[in-house]
């Protein structure tokens, strides 16, 4: 019997080496020499994505300005609502039109007002998960089909990352869409375009093979254990795990000597802020975008993740110093892009396991469905409200499921997912393996845009 090293990754004895963190880092590699790859920086696009775990109450990060929105805004949210005026006061989007209505963020966003303004930030209005389209009437007289487990964390941000609402599915979006892009082989390389900064992921988990490629702030994680060392050293290795094993780590930790050697001679003159955790990691993604045509990605999707937005009580201090970090490490982020003139080729966008109720449980909020997300780069229509922010905001109206002020999402998961990898270069015949469900919602041969999340659409 045969086997190879891509074979040996996929088999059941790997499972067996799965106990040990190194393992875990060893299978994230693919296993040979990086090519150095000859792609102009022009054909280079990478997708950032910033999980806000634990649900973003996105309705303080995006309220509506006009007097009677407003109004009804602030009657809802009663001790949680923002003022429009005063040292607290939100801070007014100018940006486009966006119909004439008017838009506010909150106050701890105030780089994120300029670059909206500036027309390199968007908003998506109310987005979640649905299987297919859906209205108030379909949900409570159940004739449309409903994600699985609403308003649960574990579940929803799953499903998040998955896009498959309706099963317990496996591997991620951004995965399959690798997947999907490697067999028109846009990178040369052996090492994952899937980068994360938070370890393994369901997002970037491919069907078949795609993993993501595990480094911290710092870099590539070191693949060094002495008792691999002596597996190296051996004459003759004594059975065909033994053997696979030690070249299999050989070559991982070739690797994190090529991806480090590349990572660690990429310099930036952008100043990231201090005690910033996020701040630092998008730091770490720019140096890896810099250092892409050295690891032969002509492609690259990044993930990083934001613990901490679980607030049912206390929501006002704590959602301010999450706001705060998310607007100066995406300020940050935005800077060091232009510095690099990479800003038109890289997307950063943000998900979160749901939004957050209306009503406020008193000092905080409860899980919701839809949230409001946001979106930057050069190639994005910035300065607008993308998508369908609600009619109105009170309770037991409008697109409230009837559960203090749960919204039914307006914007599927999928129509936000499309645009983002119909951006990327995924081929409109691949859609149906990388979201299964975007059919329910349109058809992709059409070349309908619903959201019109980037400049041209």
């Amino acid at each position: 019997m045969t086997f190879n090293r891509r074979h040996f990754l996929k088999s059941g004895s790997c499972a067996l080496m799965c106990s040990t963190p190194m393992i875990n880092t060893i299978i994230n590699l693919k296993m040979a020499s990086a090519a150095v790859s000859t792609q102009k920086q022009d054909d280079y696009k990478a997708l950032v994505c910033i999980l806000l775990s634990g649900g973003n109450d996105s309705w303080n990060m995006l309220i509506p300005a006009d007097k009677e929105p407003y109004h009804e805004y602030a009657n809802t949210r009663d001790s949680l609502a923002l003022p429009l005026s005063g040292p607290s006061a939100a801070l007014t989007l100018t940006g486009n039109a966006n119909g004439g209505k008017a838009f506010a963020t909150h106050p701890a966003c105030t780089q994120i007002q300029s670059l909206y303004d500036e027309g390199e930030i968007a908003f998506v209005a109310n987005v979640g998960t649905l299987i297919e389209k859906t209205s108030i009437k379909d949900y409570r007289t159940k004739s449309s089909r409903l994600p699985r487990s609403l308003f649960s964390h574990l579940d929803q941000r799953a499903q998040w990352q998955t896009s498959v609402p309706q099963s317990d599915e496996k591997s991620g979006w951004l995965g399959r869409a690798s997947e999907a892009l490697l067999e028109s082989t846009v990178n040369a390389s052996d090492i994952s375009m899937n980068i994360s900064l938070a370890g393994n992921n369901l997002l970037q988990t491919g069907a078949t093979s795609s993993t993501p490629y595990n480094i911290t702030r710092h870099g590539s994680l070191r693949v060094e254990v002495p008792w691999v060392r002596e597996l190296f050293n051996r004459q003759n290795q004594e059975n065909l795990f033994q053997s696979e094993y030690a070249n299999l780590s050989r070559d991982s930790i070739d690797l994190e000597k090529i991806f480090s050697q590349a990572f660690q001679t990429s310099t930036l003159n952008t100043t990231f802020p201090k005690s910033n955790k996020l701040a630092h990691e998008l730091e770490a993604v720019a140096k890896t975008i810099v250092a892409s045509q050295k690891l032969g990605h002509q492609r690259q999707t990044f993930f990083v993740s934001v613990d901490g937005w679980d607030n049912h009580q206390d929501l006002l201090s704590r959602h301010d110093k999450l706001l705060h970090q998310l607007d100066e490490a995406l300020g940050a982020f935005n800077a060091a892009l232009h510095e690099l003139n990479y800003q038109d080729q890289v997307t950063t966008f943000t998900v979160s396991d749901f939004g957050r109720a209306l009503v406020s449980n008193g000092d905080g909020t409860d899980h919701g469905w839809g949230g409001n997300a946001l979106v930057m780069g050069g190639a994005v229509n910035g300065g607008q409200i993308l998508g369908d922010y609600p009619e109105t905001l009170r309770p037991k109206s409008g697109l409230d499921v009837g559960q203090n002020g749960r919204l039914l999402p307006t914007t599927a998961c999928d129509e936000y997912f499309y645009e983002l990898l119909e951006w990327f270069g995924v081929a409109a015949s691949d859609f149906e393996f990388v979201l299964p469900n975007l059919n329910n919602f349109l058809d992709v041969k059409s070349g309908v845009k619903p959201i019109g999340l980037f400049s041209g659409t």
